[in-house]
């Protein structure tokens, strides 16, 4: 998107039809590649469809240019279209395989955290169990605590979620609020 006197111009669509002929592919052809179907295709090369950022993703890499190249660049100017294409490739040194593993550490990492804060809070119960009475101040604390660790386990939850979503699993996922959701 490009802003020109606060208008804001979208070439997606466009970009999507244009390269996708210029590989010289059908939309059924395309579709099969990035595992949807021709409808979906068609949706996203007429505008009244924006595609999910994992196949948004599969459609760059398919297109050898960047997400941000083919959102708000016209890739039907040549000019625009090869140095867009240079780009992508120069920074294609960073295997895929790289980006997962860099990924999985992350993952790794959260289900790390998250097992802490666990053990964290068990220990917090065992400690309160442990104890015949509160004050007033120790209650208060304890809220807090459990407050504390309803938000951290919340936004640890949702990391890990943008995580799985990152990485293209469609894996659904149960947000905190109990909703289940496929991306």
């Amino acid at each position: 998107m490009n802003a020109l006197n606060g208008i804001t111009v979208h070439y997606l669509h466009q970009n999507i039809r244009y390269l996708r002929k210029k590989l010289n592919i059908s939309q059924e052809e395309l579709a099969a590649q990035i595992g949807l179907n021709r409808g979906n295709i068609a949706s996203y090369e007429n505008g009244s469809a924006e595609p999910r950022i994992c196949n948004l993703l599969k459609l760059a890499q398919l297109f050898g240019v960047s997400i941000t190249d083919l959102t708000q660049k016209d890739l039907t100017q040549e000019a625009t279209y090869e140095a867009a294409h240079h780009a992508y490739q120069s920074h294609e040194h960073t295997s895929e395989e790289e980006r997962q593993e860099v990924l999985i550490g992350f993952q790794q990492r959260s289900e790390e955290l998250m097992r802490v804060m666990e053990s964290l809070h068990t220990c917090h119960q065992f400690k309160l169990n442990s104890l015949e009475t509160l004050s007033k101040d120790a209650r208060m604390m304890s809220s807090h605590f459990e407050q504390m660790y309803e938000l951290a386990a919340k936004a640890l939850s949702e990391y890990q979620d943008l995580l799985h979503y990152v990485r293209c699993q469609d894996k659904p996922t149960t947000s905190s609020d109990g909703v289940v959701r496929n991306f």
